[in-house]
């Protein structure tokens, strides 16, 4: 069930030894809040870890300085930005024992004891910022860093659309709080590897165009990966551009895992809700991002999209 902001503040004030869980392929939103979280839980002096559902980009190292990375058997266990227990990874042995979910994804399956769950949030840094502000709890530095971290990869460094007023000033509020917001950007959408401009290079070679130009395609394979080294930073860099193009609504992504098998990643702009394009394939996200599973066979899943995105768009495949 849904909780109110009181409850949450309830739950954290009653919580011990807590495990706060992320999703695979970690970002900077569910980094970020983890993190934030567990720093606040131990200036409360309780026993706090984050547990990460996947690699960590090496660019998040700042978020976790001086966190202790303890093992104890968790009393209470807090998912942040987890929409569904599938997306735990081996993290799902804790599914059925999540106490709370703290989450902005419309899509989420309410898998917790209890939920708070923010939709029109920007990310779920702004969720947990909102917490932390309205029970009156302090924000220091660090905590600052983490929650700015969230919100501003979550926005695109605030050129989405979810950068509403709230995000905005959530963020200024953060600033005067001590985040590092200009070191921030820089790290996280000023600096990149070579071995993303060569992927792509590879990646942009491949490209598909649908729907009259207002659907691109790319695709990443295994080989590609392996053959610029290339991390997952490398996939959300390019997901990024998809849609970057001129005349393209809706950017389409498709990259290859270690099985052989492909992960879909969309990002949209108006009149395209990426979550319903996802949902046809029991995916989902947000309105401008989501994901899904291709299934056994990834070209016959991206016709089940465009199918569905020429009806939308009024135009033939």
């Amino acid at each position: 069930m849904t909780v109110s902001i009181s409850r949450v503040g309830e739950i954290l004030r009653d919580a011990e030894d807590v495990l706060i869980l992320t999703h695979i392929h970690p970002d900077g939103d569910c980094l970020g809040t983890g993190a934030a979280l567990c720093r606040h839980l131990l200036s409360q002096g309780k026993r706090a870890t984050v547990v990460n559902g996947g690699p960590v980009p090496k660019k998040y190292d700042y978020l976790f300085e001086g966190l202790p990375q303890e093992t104890f058997e968790p009393k209470t266990v807090i998912a942040v930005d987890v929409a569904d227990t599938t997306l735990l990874g081996d993290l799902a042995v804790y599914a059925d024992r999540v106490d709370l979910c703290i989450d902005h994804h419309v899509s989420n399956k309410l898998y917790a004891r209890e939920t708070y769950l923010c939709p029109d949030d920007a990310a779920a840094a702004l969720s947990l910022y909102r917490v932390l502000r309205t029970l009156g709890m302090p924000i220091d530095k660090p905590m600052a860093d983490a929650l700015y971290t969230g919100l501003s990869t979550d926005t695109g460094c605030f050129r989405y659309s979810n950068a509403n007023a709230e995000a905005y000033r959530a963020a200024a509020d953060l600033i005067e709080l001590g985040a590092d917001n200009a070191a921030i950007n820089v790290k996280m959408f000023e600096t990149k590897p070579i071995s993303q401009f060569l992927l792509l290079s590879d990646a942009f070679a491949g490209l598909r165009l649908f729907c009259d130009g207002k659907v691109s395609v790319l695709k990443i394979t295994q080989e590609m990966l392996e053959e610029r080294q290339a991390d997952e930073d490398s996939f959300d860099f390019l997901t990024a551009l998809s849609r970057q193009i001129e005349g393209v609504v809706c950017g389409i992504t498709m990259k290859q895992q270690e099985d052989g098998h492909y992960k879909i990643s969309l990002r949209t702009h108006e009149p395209v809700d990426a979550s319903a394009v996802c949902a046809l394939l029991g995916g989902g996200g947000h309105k401008r991002a989501a994901g899904c599973d291709a299934g056994p066979d990834e070209e016959e899943s991206l016709k089940t999209l465009l199918s569905f995105l020429a009806e939308q768009l009024g135009c033939a495949v």
